[in-house]
């Protein structure tokens, strides 16, 4: 009984010194809603016109079953509405996907791919299952391809939704003309963050496919997407190794894919069945960038520093040379970082060496070189450089810019809880902002353009943020030149710790 009592006050203890941790992260909330009104403190500006819509894990067990990773959750969409005339909504959804709504059915897990495993186990059968089904949980990020609101993660398969009410329509597994996925590929993989084409209502993105053949090369394909289900052939090239991809980068002429040496092992995938269990990192092989010119499909292979990123920042040309922006790593211990076991414990998470660090490359094309180059820090925000979930002004993609906005979650390097929001000037570090309070937790921001502005940082930042103090979730709007708040609304219910999404014009 004594033990239990400690045990408890220890507990207690830790909840004090990070307040609100367990509604952040591992909690389900299982509430939707549907176009709730918001109540904003100040004015909410009236250009506003569109669609904030995020996505994330927010549903951890079913029935008996739980996930041990938060890159299981069950995906949830949140929506913020603005129709332009001050007023403001909110509108929170569940992705209907085939493994939850079977789920729900069972009231259990459903056997779909998972990255970790599930406590209890699965079984052999329901493994190999699990396998056939393949990854069916799309929990990570959200785009509008030319009208149609889907939802990725970092797989092929992707669902589309009601821009409006969030509700789930279909899924799509899109063919490329001219590219053979069958056996004895197994096409699956591509990046949650694809990137729109310089200059057109397109984006670029990438498919995997990785060959089941020992010593058979595994290959690359960079595709055009025009819709949720049209895809047109760029590129196609050959890899010895398959690295996990999570984002890319692009300039006005070049696609960069950065090929870390964080490997995809598929004969270790058909054993286990996980795709924790089929990946390592390889600190004595050097990291590959596969630069392919968009315009005649040619690639050119660079090999640099061995170092891990999952974020790419922005990419554009200068002077004859490409320049890339990523939070880079030194290893691949951060995807580790994210087990239940770790995030749950403080001693753990704390004791995690995170420290991202915003890293730029010089890559020459003609010289076959790339160049790290690392950023001022200024003194009074020495943090600045460790931002991760990297968002800018998507005026300036594929174009020489100078912000970037991120969250810092580990400000003061001790405290994994410690979250601060930042804008990071690459132009001139004296231009380095953040904003912060003790106990809340923002998550990635999203910058949305002011019609009427001519700088880069005209506009509004809209940063979701978990006030744990109080156990409320809220929606801040932040002026980008200042990093001031320009008002702020609470929500009906909990929004936790999600990982991305952007603000879509003229949906409200």
């Amino acid at each position: 009984m004594h033990c239990l009592i400690l045990l408890a006050l220890c507990c207690a203890f830790c909840l004090a010194q990070t307040p609100g941790w367990n509604l952040l992260f591992g909690t389900s909330i299982l509430d939707e809603t549907q176009k709730e009104p918001l109540q904003f403190d100040k004015p909410v500006p009236k250009w506003i016109k569109g669609s904030l819509i995020r996505n994330g894990p927010a549903r951890y067990e079913m029935g008996k079953r739980s996930f041990l990773n938060l890159f299981d959750g069950f995906g949830k969409l949140y929506s913020w509405q603005f129709p332009g005339n001050g007023s403001a909504f909110f509108t929170s959804r569940f992705v209907q996907s085939d493994c939850y709504n079977e789920s729900l059915r069972i009231n259990d897990i459903a056997p779909y791919q998972t990255f970790d495993d599930l406590v209890p186990s699965m079984g052999f059968l329901e493994r190999e299952l699990s396998l056939s089904h393949g990854l069916d949980n799309m929990n990570i990020n959200v785009y509008n391809y030319s009208g149609d609101c889907v939802v990725l993660s970092d797989t092929w398969k992707l669902y589309v939704v009601d821009c409006y009410t969030l509700d789930t329509i279909r899924h799509s597994m899109p063919n490329i003309p001219g590219v053979e996925t069958g056996f004895p590929f197994v096409s699956v993989m591509s990046v949650a963050h694809p990137v729109r084409e310089y200059g057109t209502n397109h984006h670029l993105t990438i498919l995997q496919s990785l060959s089941i053949i020992p010593g058979m090369p595994h290959k690359f394909t960079l595709v055009r997407t025009k819709s949720a289900d049209i895809r047109e052939k760029i590129a196609e090239w050959k890899v010895k190794k398959m690295p996990y991809l999570h984002s890319f980068s692009t300039t006005e002429r070049y696609a960069i894919i950065f090929g870390c040496p964080f490997y995809m092992d598929i004969e270790k995938l058909l054993q286990y069945s996980f795709p924790k269990d089929s990946i390592a990192f390889h600190a004595d092989e050097p990291t590959i960038a596969y630069i392919v010119d968009l315009k005649t499909g040619s690639v050119t292979t660079i090999e640099t520093e061995n170092v891990f990123t999952m974020h790419h920042v922005n990419a554009y040309e200068m002077d004859n040379n490409l320049l890339l922006d990523v939070v880079s790593y030194p290893d691949a211990s951060l995807v580790s970082f994210f087990e239940m076991n770790n995030l749950m414990n403080k001693t753990k998470r704390d004791r995690v060496a995170f420290k991202p660090s915003l890293t730029r490359y010089r890559i020459d094309l003609k010289a076959q070189k790339m160049t790290p180059i690392t950023f001022d820090t200024n003194p009074s925000i020495p943090f600045a450089n460790m931002l991760e979930v990297p968002t800018i002004n998507e005026q300036y993609r594929s174009k020489h810019y100078c912000y970037i906005y991120g969250v810092v979650f580990k400000s003061d390097n001790k405290v994994w809880g410690n979250f601060s929001f930042v804008k990071k000037d690459v132009c001139n570090s004296t231009g380095d902002l953040s904003w912060s309070l003790p106990g809340h937790y923002p998550m990635e921001g999203w910058f949305v353009p002011d019609p009427t502005g001519s700088a880069e940082d005209d506009g509004v930042l809209m940063v979701p943020v978990l006030d744990g103090n109080l156990g409320k979730s809220y929606l801040i709007i932040l002026d980008p030149k200042t990093m001031k708040p320009i008002t702020k609304a609470y929500l009906p219910i909990i929004v936790p710790f999600h990982f991305h999404g952007r603000f879509i014009e003229n949906v409200y």
